[in-house]
């Protein structure tokens, strides 16, 4: 009797300790669950601050946590970021966020529309879109990775001196990336159409592919970017294409470049042009008050290549200086 009794009573103190230790564990899960879900928010209004900036506020209403215990998600409504220096605002009705357990680091965010940009001067954005997100991979407290994603987006738009239009597109995907030192770029764009207000013809739809590399420029990932960081930098453009409509028409650029000390751009670019009428009329509509400029450039540009459909040029730019074989082209203003 006493040895099962004894057992009855080792059997109890073994599930009382199961049963707080359980309980510790599930309360410390709670608690890290929370810790991290609120680095992911944290993580996600700093970006959107800038690293390091004071003139940036970001707020949100209704903040609350969600996910437990797969992911570490956070949503909130009405985002609303001003930046006092530029005076300007956006505003948003809803910015979700989460990250899974096996990959806290790893942040995917969703936006829900439709979106304002305006400020001051009288510049106005309202854009909508039937899907919009991005990714943000940390490493250590900086990111390694920000990238985005979006899909038939509408824009409607009004400058301050009272221009207005639509820009649309079917799809887009960017990405930058700090790969081990150097600092990765791409964007893809489809189906791009401008249509101006006061113009009843649209532009004609165009495509857009980057894949560019600055060396040495991964820690611009970790800053709050401006152009003239890429001051002193160089890099290699691999692709710069862009495709117009369907008159089958593109230009594509490749080659190496470096940005001097006074933000000069020199390099050396390989331009494949196929069709080059339908560039200069996307230009010509583009720049209206260049047309002239550019129907002298496609002139010469037929005659130096005797009017073939695809050609390729070498441009030559030397501290902001371009040079088409010993035609210039002119001057590139610096960063």
């Amino acid at each position: 009797m006493r040895p099962m009794m004894a057992r009855s009573t080792r059997t109890r103190k073994f599930l009382k300790w199961t049963l707080i230790v359980l309980i510790a564990v599930i309360v410390a899960y709670a608690l890290g669950w929370f810790y991290i879900a609120r680095t992911v928010k944290a993580r996600i209004f700093t970006l959107l601050q800038g690293q390091g900036q004071q003139n940036v506020v970001v707020n949100c209403e209704d903040i609350g946590y969600n996910g437990f215990p797969a992911k570490f998600g956070f949503f909130c409504d009405d985002l609303h970021v001003r930046d006092r220096t530029s005076d300007s605002v956006f505003d948003a009705p809803q910015l979700k966020a989460e990250a899974p357990v096996y990959s806290p680091w790893s942040v995917l965010a969703t936006l829900t529309g439709p979106a304002t940009l305006q400020n001051d001067a009288g510049m106005l954005l309202r854009a909508e879109w039937q899907d919009f997100g991005g990714k943000l991979i940390y490493r250590g407290g900086a990111p390694r990775l920000v990238s985005f994603d979006f899909e038939a987006v509408t824009a409607r738009f009004a400058d301050p001196q009272g221009r207005q239009g639509t820009l649309t597109a079917e799809q887009g995907q960017g990405l930058v990336r700090n790969d081990n030192g150097d600092l990765d770029v791409a964007l893809n764009l489809n189906e791009a159409v401008l249509r101006p207000q006061n113009n009843a013809d649209a532009l004609p739809a165009v495509s857009l592919n980057l894949l560019a590399t600055v060396d040495g420029g991964g820690a611009l990932l970790e800053t709050d970017f401006h152009p003239q960081m890429l001051r002193g930098k160089s890099g290699i453009v691999n692709q710069a294409a862009l495709a117009i409509g369907e008159s089958q028409s593109m230009m594509a650029v490749s080659g190496r470049f470096a940005f001097d000390k006074d933000g000069y751009l020199d390099g050396r670019f390989s331009f494949e042009l196929t069709g080059i009428d339908g560039v200069a009329q996307l230009a010509a509509l583009s720049f209206p008050g260049a047309a002239g400029v550019i129907n002298s450039v496609t002139g010469l540009v037929k005659n130096f290549t005797g009017g073939q459909r695809t050609v390729t040029l070498d441009v030559r730019v030397e501290h902001g200086r371009a040079v088409l074989g010993f035609i210039p082209l002119g001057k590139i203003p610096p960063l």
